[in-house]
């Protein structure tokens, strides 16, 4: 008769439903996941927490966010009604950026590389300041750098707030381009950010943002590896053969200049005739302000040097430039030249225009130089059978292999220095990479000591 008066043991309590708007709660943690009239107004589906993997949201924090989710939500919608912007418009993150009245990353790069003078190839001079321009590969660089940026994960940092970006931030975005691009590429968009905002806190650039975030990373990307690539004759002898075969010889007059002179491809791009006497080449290097250059002249140099000039003999116009690109009739394009130099390069390496796995059709500017040649078929017409090694031989490496051949020749640093303009210092560099191991050197080396022994008293 007392059953019904006992206590029920066991019983759950009631479960505590928190209710704070624009918030859901998954798992006991905050999230927010905009219904289909937020997401026209651009909004996305996003963790309430510090960052990407810090901490989530406290109940006070959550409830803080909300409000001023709220009251942002509220400023959109008045916006839209008094005719400022459109729904289609703040999908955009730029446009909510604007109405924000804040500088987005993207206007910032916009503005560095679109207003900069340094980037249109004009000094900036005030008073005793002075300002070289950057130089058409810097500005290449930059643009590249600011590609990368946007299309990274989807454009998700290209409109953020630019004085949001802190060094902890950047660091988060280079670590995902270093996983994507590799450690060159992410040094290079470091370069880029801080180029970026120094122009944007200068008076030139409007001082649009505060701070630079360059200026507080903790961590370092570390420096690159010294590339040290060094050609052998029979590499160099075949790569200049099939430009020849090919009907590419201007390549191979190129390739042939940069072993014989060991000069950058810029500078020999930029060699005129009137620069080539009869005591040799006289270069002006140009990443060395001008130093001047005498370099005498070989024969195997000199007659490309003479063929080239009989094959343009009865061109209507003729520039003043050793190298031509003689499909345009003009002179090289810096750009051209590396992209048509890949395409030679890798039909030396592998006789098909083709990636190396076969699957993967041949790049743009192969299909223009070579895109009705039958590599394989001329190559084997000519003796002239594919070399893999090549693959991985980079125009810039021919200024290493120039200071290796020679140190091979037995010519010392000083006049190696005299012909390609390394200080004494770089050709140290270079020579540590490879000679440490050369068989060459060590047979002539032992050689060199035995003769000695013989005649020493």
């Amino acid at each position: 008769m007392f059953a019904r008066s006992r206590p029920r043991e066991g019983r759950p309590m009631g479960r505590v439903e928190i209710r704070i708007p624009l918030v859901t709660w998954r798992d006991g943690r905050p999230r927010f996941i905009p219904p289909e009239s937020l997401r026209k107004l651009g909004y996305k589906g996003e963790d309430l927490r510090h960052g990407k993997s810090g901490p989530w949201f406290s109940l006070d924090e959550a409830i803080a966010w909300s409000q001023r989710r709220e009251l942002e939500i509220v400023e959109k919608r008045a916006a839209i009604a008094d005719g400022e912007t459109t729904p289609k418009k703040l999908a955009n993150a730029a446009e909510r950026a604007r109405l924000a009245g804040v500088t987005t990353i993207s206007q910032l790069v916009e503005a560095f590389l679109d207003k900069n003078p340094r980037m249109k190839g004009v000094p900036i001079i005030d008073g005793k300041k002075r300002r070289k321009p950057l130089s058409a590969a810097t500005v290449r660089g930059y643009r590249g750098s600011a590609r990368v940026l946007e299309h990274l994960e989807d454009g998700a940092a290209w409109h953020e707030p630019a004085d949001d970006v802190t060094p902890k931030v950047l660091t988060g975005i280079l670590d995902k381009v270093e996983v994507k691009h590799g450690l060159a590429q992410a040094r290079a968009l470091r370069a880029m950010i801080s180029a970026a905002y120094g122009f944007g806190r200068s008076k030139a650039g409007g001082y649009i943002v505060k701070h630079n975030p360059v200026a507080g990373l903790e961590d370092t990307l570390p420096v690159l590896e010294p590339r040290i690539r060094v050609g052998s004759i029979a590499e160099m002898v075949h790569l200049v053969a099939v430009c020849d075969a090919l009907g590419f010889p201007d390549i191979g007059d190129s390739v042939t200049l940069g072993l014989y002179t060991a000069q950058r491809q810029a500078d020999r791009l930029a060699l005129e005739d009137s620069k080539i006497t009869s005591e040799g080449i006289l270069f002006h290097q140009r990443k060395k302000g001008g130093q001047p250059l005498l370099i005498p002249m070989v024969e195997i140099l000199r007659d490309r040097v003479v063929a080239a000039a009989k094959r343009r003999a009865d061109w209507r116009l003729n520039y003043a430039h050793v190298l031509i690109d003689e499909r345009l009739r003009r002179p090289w394009d810096d750009h051209r030249y590396r992209k048509a130099f890949r395409v030679l390069r890798h039909a030396a390496a592998f006789g098909t225009l083709e990636k190396v796995e076969g699957k993967n059709a041949p790049t743009p500017m192969a299909v223009q130089l070579l895109g009705k040649v039958d590599v394989r078929a001329v190559m084997d017409a000519a003796g002239l059978k594919p070399m893999p090694s090549l693959a991985d031989f980079h125009d810039q490496d021919l200024r290493d292999t120039a200071v290796t051949w020679l140190a091979l020749a037995g010519c010392t640093k000083w006049e190696i220095a005299s012909i390609t303009g390394h200080s004494l210092k770089s050709i140290d560099e270079i020579l540590k990479h490879y000679f440490g191991l050369h068989p060459e050197l060590a047979r002539s080396g032992m050689a060199r000591m035995e003769k000695w022994r013989r005649t020493a008293r």
